[in-house]
């Protein structure tokens, strides 16, 4: 079984009628594991946080903190979210990872509030790897309040990445930002939600569609894009191929909240199949 390693801070993601858990982290392992990978998590959380129980069935390597990631999202019509950070975990640390972690299939750089500015992943070794931009994006400012921010380390923080995942809300005129994010890696996949996404390489631009769902909660959906991107990009070599995996297996994840309706590897190819045969109809059939 191929192994995927995500590394970023696991969250509370409040909601109502409670927290619930988040993180890119906590989305993309859960994807993964969803496809059949095995999966590790590398993270710095709180003593609330309780791996056995929130992440059944994956390798969670846990660098102990006094609190636990806490977010607060709020959404525009537009889909624009709005963040608050009410706690921040520690930086993760290599050290809780084990050697037999350290050479994974796939790599995939997750962080939320940037916490990965010790390591980048040069630090491992993997056949693909992977980085979801928001977290080198955000600043949190006085009380929480998150904004964007200029990636001027990405340079460095992007060494040996072969793909970046950000969303068109992560920066300011994103398609200029990704354009210029070429200089540093091979590819680039801009996701818009409901309008699909374009993937960029230094050959071309490729705009890809997704299959429209009724939306309940869009949280998360760019991390499991992400996840299930770099597992179906390992696995086939095909950045297009992987595109449309990865688009049909977030619109399964935006039909529930947290990742409720996350979506096995049957039901991604259904969808693959059913998107196709619309694009090429002009008409659903379920």
């Amino acid at each position: 079984m191929p192994r995927l390693l995500t590394i970023g801070h696991v969250t509370r993601d409040r909601r109502l009628g409670g927290d619930v858990l988040g993180g890119s982290a906590a989305y993309t392992a859960l994807t993964a594991h969803r496809l059949g990978w095995e999966v590790g998590v590398l993270t710095s959380a709180g003593p609330d946080f309780d791996p056995e129980k929130e992440l059944p069935d994956i390798e969670v390597f846990v660098h102990p903190s006094s609190a636990t990631t806490r977010f607060v999202n709020k959404y525009d019509e537009d889909g624009t979210r709005h963040q608050t950070v009410v706690a921040r975990a520690d930086n993760i640390e290599l050290g809780p990872l084990p050697d037999e972690w350290r050479s994974p299939d796939a790599l995939l750089l997750s962080p939320v509030a940037g916490e990965l500015n010790d390591f980048g992943s040069g630090a491992l070794e993997a056949g693909a790897v992977g980085a979801v931009a928001q977290g080198w994006l955000r600043e949190i400012g006085p009380g929480g309040s998150v904004s964007a921010r200029k990636w001027t380390t990405a340079a460095r923080d992007l060494a040996g990445v072969h793909v970046v995942f950000l969303s068109e809300h992560d920066m300011p005129d994103a398609k200029v930002g990704s354009r210029q994010l070429l200089n540093h890696v091979p590819m680039i996949a801009l996701t818009r939600g409901v309008h699909g996404l374009t993937l960029m390489t230094r050959k071309g631009e490729y705009e890809v569609p997704t299959l429209p769902r009724t939306e309940v909660d869009p949280t998360g959906a760019g991390d499991v894009f992400a996840a299930a991107f770099l597992v179906r990009y390992q696995e086939v070599g095909d950045p297009l191929a992987a595109a449309s995996f990865a688009a049909c297996a977030a619109s399964c994840a935006v039909e529930g909240v947290g990742t409720a309706s996350l979506g096995d590897r049957d039901e991604v190819f259904r969808r693959v199949e059913l998107r196709d045969r619309f694009l090429e109809e002009g008409e659903w059939d379920e």
